[in-house]
């Protein structure tokens, strides 16, 4: 028992540090998720602009702003009339900023292995570019399991439609902390993400946004050891790839059963963040930053 203790210990808590501790990870290049209301209905300058604003301020460049989902009768809900206009009057005021049409497909009814299906999400998606001046897309396929081909098929006719200058952003499952990739593992595919397909999917894709929250863990240090794996095994399954990898972290005051916000918030989630790059066996320089939700 005493061995056992041990070695939870070892691998869970009281973990070695890099080579480089107290190394200032930020790159400036952070990004925040943002409501469906900046482009679904009218804000005057002034508001737009303190927006702009706050987000340079804070060193975030992406903003993933809520367009619209695919509903169940296949067609998108109609909530970005004010697109255009929001997106000119933010770059007016901070021309750095990029900003992506985060498009919401829930899978429960929606069915990527139809070809027809992905069809119309890779019509919509290139309307949005072409209309809208958005600099990217960010799809959000929930459930997507760990290997699945239709998902990978629908960011390979995307970037064929849109071609390789507008950003394709997806976000990310979390991975199984700890565990090795090995074959075994991918039982947990209806939950987690290998890291083979997270390499895999980095083929695909300019930028992975992992969404580390929702995980159900009811307290504080508990949620940041599991940011800090998470941030350990996918810096380590995208080390070496030129995609972007940004950290998830919530401010969420919903509650719900899997996410409780006393646990998962901005202290812990960043804490968590931090921890994990600082770990020996994190690989800091796969990590671009971190994104806000929402």
């Amino acid at each position: 028992m005493a061995a056992v203790l041990f070695i939870c210990l070892r691998g869970f808590v009281f973990r070695p540090a890099s080579a480089y501790p107290g190394v200032h990870f930020n790159q400036g290049k952070n990004a925040a998720w943002i409501g469906v209301e900046w482009v679904n209905e009218a804000h005057d300058a002034q508001a737009i602009a303190a927006l702009a604003d706050d987000l340079a301020a804070k060193q975030i460049v992406y903003v993933f702003a809520y367009v619209s989902y695919l509903k169940p009768d296949g067609s998108f809900n109609q909530t970005f009339g004010h697109a255009s206009d929001f997106i000119r009057s933010l770059k007016a005021d901070q021309p750095g900023l990029k900003v992506l049409a985060w498009i919401g497909l829930p899978l429960g009814y929606v069915f990527l292995s139809d070809p027809k299906v992905r069809e119309r999400v890779v019509a919509f998606a290139s309307d949005r570019l072409n209309a809208a001046l958005f600099d990217g897309i960010q799809y959000d396929a929930e459930p997507t399991v760990d290997g699945d081909p239709n998902f990978i098929a629908l960011l390979d006719e995307t970037r064929q439609a849109i071609g390789p200058r507008p950003i394709l952003s997806i976000a990310a499952r979390t991975t199984w902390p700890i565990l090795p990739d090995a074959p075994w593992t991918h039982a947990f595919g209806g939950i987690f993400w290998s890291a083979s397909y997270y390499k895999q999917l980095a083929r695909y894709v300019d930028q992975i946004a992992l969404m580390t929250y929702d995980s159900g863990l009811g307290q504080p240090v508990l949620y940041r050891l599991w940011t800090r794996f998470q941030v350990i095994q996918t810096s380590n399954a995208l080390a070496g790839s030129p995609v972007e990898l940004l950290i998830g972290v919530p401010t969420s005051e919903e509650e719900s059963p899997s996410h409780h916000p006393a646990a998962e918030n901005i202290t812990s989630g960043l804490q968590g963040v931090i921890d994990g790059l600082n770990d020996y066996e994190a690989q800091p320089g796969a990590v671009t930053g971190v994104a806000i939700y929402p």
